[in-house]
């Protein structure tokens, strides 16, 4: 008996919005459970899942042939700029042409440590630098789940429930 591979867009974009949950997590309030590769390892998970649900859509025998994701990607700027940080730490350095028209020339890590809350308080963002101009990764995760909304509000695509 052969199994079939469940690919639904929902899946993936559910799986995605996991990872969003988790980003937004240590972005905002990690207790006092932070290490200092937290930010990178939980931007790389999100931005990862958010670019490869592209590719999902790409395939899907029914939306797939209908849309030109490709296009909404290159002008979409989070997206845009989330292909390439994703592109440049996959293949050590873009291995095609920016999207955003830029190189991902830095990544660092901030960690917040708050001694005035009566409880332990401390989160980590991760700073991006692209073409000289800083992009915070968890501002570029929420504009990037907002721009796939809008696409599949665009395009008429129901995400089912999880």
């Amino acid at each position: 008996m052969e199994v079939q591979m469940d690919y639904s867009i929902s899946k993936k974009y559910h799986a995605m919005m996991r990872a969003y949950e988790r980003l937004r997590t240590i972005s905002t309030d990690n207790g006092p459970n932070i290490t200092n590769t937290d930010a990178a390892d939980l931007a790389g998970s999100f931005f990862s899942e958010c670019y490869h649900l592209k590719d999902w859509i790409k395939r899907d025998p029914v939306i797939g042939a209908n849309v030109d994701v490709e296009a909404y990607l290159n002008e979409e700027g989070a997206l845009r700029i989330i292909a390439d940080y994703c592109n440049s730490s996959k293949h050590a350095g873009l291995d095609r042409k920016s999207r955003s028209g830029a190189q991902v020339e830095q990544v660092r890590t901030h960690v917040k440590i708050d001694l005035t809350a009566k409880v332990f308080v401390s989160s980590a963002q991760l700073e991006i630098i692209i073409g000289g101009k800083s992009y915070n990764a968890y501002k570029l995760a929420t504009d990037g789940v907002a721009a796939w909304k809008t696409f599949f509000a665009r395009n008429s695509i129901i995400i089912d429930p999880p």
